[in-house]
């Protein structure tokens, strides 16, 4: 409990902060929405009409405050762009987004596990040493190099996939599942690649321990010796690498949104720049400031309670 409220009350100041450093970058963006939108259309006079009617002659301080007032009460306003609340703008790219991130996570743990689990418990084996070399290259890849030498090979090439999301919203998805294989690949790959190597390092450590030893001479079965005896001492360093990891699974996703113009909250963030729509901006990054504090938090206690002494030693 003293740990959920340390971490619950680090995660909101920091949401806070991050809410004004982006109010205040959309600030120097040059132009506001009037201009944006309306530019090559409306006079000067036409111009300040609409900036008044948007409320963009009130004082930016007072804007903001009123935004954070009302979405503090799950109302994230007015589109600038065209007049639709903000919920109804972003609900179905956070949908994509969230079937995308989802599947990754899904995918991501098992694979990090197996492939970290069978490296470890044969050091310096010729399976310890490929997923290793697979591990570390991968690593070293930036995502969106990964995503079009599989574009390159896979689509352009062999044709076995299609290359992009262009013209498939959430229910083709759905109804096609091949759109998001190489998504998911760039996604899991990046991602699983320092976790399998954790996992990998602390089985090794765990195996030493006289504790396995004695497992061992008892007769304990291999399952119930690796599920019960090594895999929560050997998974607390990576489930804490895992907060990380979601923090790098969500950015992830954006960028393979963004290579695969996946009509996801990436995109809807993209265009909202463009248009200059603070409150879709400030939305966007308050649903996924709470989504990553809520992951990490998660991940967090799932790792303290897979170590109870160092949860011991948490203070507030």
């Amino acid at each position: 409990m003293r740990l959920l409220v340390r971490r619950a009350g680090i995660g909101v100041g920091q949401l806070g902060v991050l809410l004004v450093l982006v109010f205040l970058l959309s600030l120097l963006l040059p132009g506001d929405a009037a201009d944006v939108q309306n530019n090559t259309v409306l006079s000067a006079a036409q111009q300040e009409q609409a900036r008044h009617l948007l409320g963009l002659d009130v004082a930016p301080v007072t804007r903001f405050l009123e935004w954070l007032g009302e979405a503090v009460r799950g109302d994230f306003g007015t589109s600038y762009a065209n007049g639709a609340s903000v919920g109804s703008v972003i609900a179905g790219p956070f949908l994509v987004t969230g079937l995308l991130a989802g599947l990754a996570l899904l995918a991501l743990v098992p694979v990090a596990v197996t492939a970290g689990f069978a490296a470890g418990l044969r050091p310096g084996s010729v399976t310890d040493r490929l997923i290793t070399s697979i591990s570390i290259g991968l690593d070293s890849v930036p995502d969106f190099v990964l995503a079009v030498l599989l574009v390159a090979v896979l689509s352009v090439r062999l044709d076995l996939l299609p290359a992009t999301f262009l013209g498939a919203d959430l229910p083709a998805l759905l109804e096609q599942p091949e759109y998001l294989v190489l998504p998911l690949v760039v996604t899991v790959a990046r991602v699983a690649a320092p976790l399998v190597r954790l996992v990998r390092a602390g089985v090794i450590e765990v195996a030493d321990q006289p504790y396995i030893a004695q497992a061992q001479r008892l007769g304990i079965s291999r399952f119930s010796l690796l599920a019960r005896h090594m895999a929560p001492n050997a998974l607390a360093p990576a489930m804490q690498e895992l907060g990380r990891t979601g923090d790098g699974l969500l950015s992830g996703v954006l960028i393979v949104e963004a290579v695969f113009a996946v009509p996801g909250i990436a995109t809807e963030l993209i265009g909202a720049i463009g248009n200059r729509d603070a409150p879709v901006i400030l939305a966007i990054v308050a649903i996924t400031g709470v989504i990553a504090v809520v992951v990490n938090t998660a991940i967090d206690m799932a790792g303290y309670r897979l170590n109870p002494a160092a949860a011991a030693q948490v203070r507030i």
